[in-house]
């Protein structure tokens, strides 16, 4: 054997790297989403939970749970169809909820469009016969007993056991912004669309996982205009 041989292989014990593929987006169809949402109508706890509104709005936008609970009236301009998306709801260390005065990224602060049934949903839920400047600062989807902001772990947990139920055991808030990509990539809309219907700052994050900008006019609505009618 040469001197300068080694006397074993040095790779000998090292482990084989694995490289497991990505786990594909998981979205809904269009069926399962009427299917799921008739079922939460229908299902007297789901409806004291106050979970029917709020899932057919995550369907609606895409947003994050946060975002959405984090929604006060004053975001919403029902007359032009618009949402602004200013903060998320987070929990304190110390067990207080507060709405983060911006969402989870820069590219999260957005305006989006809504899809015209999502409109009729807000109108009716809209509170009535109370003071403007009042209602402004109320919360769009409160705590269903308490009022005030709705804690997002707790509200997942609800949806999570009413998905169940529902007979859609692992889905989460999450497989709504799936579909949402999922939705527009079908219907030819770009990546940067659905970036900006997310609150992506990169297309290529929506692309990979999912299927910003501040931007109403990503053509979501349209695509979603039909899936529910009121």
């Amino acid at each position: 054997m040469p001197c300068d041989a080694i006397a074993t292989n040095p790779c000998r014990d090292v482990g084989r790297i694995s490289v497991k593929p990505k786990r594909p987006p998981t979205a809904l169809t269009i069926d399962e989403l009427k299917r799921l949402h008739q079922w939460l109508s229908c299902d007297e706890q789901s409806v004291e939970r106050d979970l029917p509104d709020l899932v057919l709005f995550l369907m609606a936008t895409g947003l994050r749970i946060g975002e959405a609970l984090a929604l006060q009236w004053r975001d919403l301009d029902l007359e032009e169809c618009t949402v602004e998306v200013r903060g998320t709801v987070l929990r304190l260390r110390a067990g207080g909820l507060i709405i983060k005065s911006s969402p989870k990224s820069a590219a999260g602060r957005r305006i989006l469009e809504l899809p015209s049934w999502a409109v009729t949903m807000l109108q009716r839920r809209q509170p009535k016969d109370v003071d403007a400047d009042e209602v402004a600062t109320r919360q769009v989807f409160p705590a269903p007993i308490a009022g005030g902001l709705r804690d997002p772990n707790n509200t997942l947990k609800m949806m999570r056991q009413a998905f169940r139920h529902a007979g859609f055991d692992g889905v989460t808030s999450h497989y709504f912004r799936k579909t949402m990509a999922t939705l527009m990539d079908e219907a030819g809309l770009s990546a940067r669309a659905a970036a900006d219907q997310l609150g992506h700052a990169k297309p290529s994050l929506t692309a990979d996982i999912y299927m910003g900008r501040r931007k109403r006019a990503t053509g979501a609505a349209e695509v979603l205009e039909d899936l529910f009618q009121f």
